[in-house]
């Protein structure tokens, strides 16, 4: 019974401690891969996976404590806050599900940490959602097709799902983020 108390007085003690310091974040320095990119266009109803990478040049650790997207159909799968150790690579992982989506969708993301100079750092990234067949299937079709799919052959096995083909980026930059 005596070491059960030491154990929780140990335990109060060290609560009190942590929760009475407290120690402001310096700036990362970061460089992000391709923040803007624009994937080839993939059937509505798959699930597209999307990676940024992000590389921290500081010496500092880089906390991104939040991530917040334009759509409901973009989601985070990383659990926050995603912590780069300095000079390391970093990666923020986002699932795209176009089940809701046709035709073009233009996504941004915004991640929100201690980064150098602003607090928050906007990736963006692009498709073209094709309808699959002559034919507008309604949500629940779409979704039934979802739930059941458990690959579709060799095709997939050789040139990949269409939803995790890669992207492509402007050489020449993004004309509406171009200043003349």
């Amino acid at each position: 019974m005596k070491k059960n108390k030491r154990h929780g007085l140990l335990f109060v003690l060290l609560v009190l401690l942590t929760a009475c310091y407290e120690k402001e974040l310096e700036p990362a320095d970061i460089h992000i891969i391709d923040p803007v990119r624009h994937y080839y266009p993939v059937m509505q109803g798959e699930i597209m996976g999307v990676t940024f990478e992000m590389e921290n040049l500081s010496d500092n650790p880089l906390f991104i404590k939040e991530v917040q997207t334009t759509c409901g159909c973009v989601v985070s799968r990383d659990d926050l806050p995603i912590i780069v150790l300095p000079h390391k690579h970093g990666f923020v992982h986002l699932k795209f599900n176009t089940i809701k989506n046709s035709g073009y969708a233009d996504h941004f993301v915004y991640c929100y940490g201690n980064f150098k100079d602003t607090t928050v750092v906007e990736l963006e990234f692009d498709t073209n959602v094709v309808p699959r067949g002559n034919t507008s299937r309604d949500y629940e079709e779409l979704w039934r097709e979802q739930a059941g799919i458990t690959g579709t052959g060799i095709r997939d096995a050789v040139d990949g799902k269409t939803g995790q083909r890669g992207y492509y980026t402007d050489q020449s930059g993004d004309p509406r983020r171009r200043q003349d």
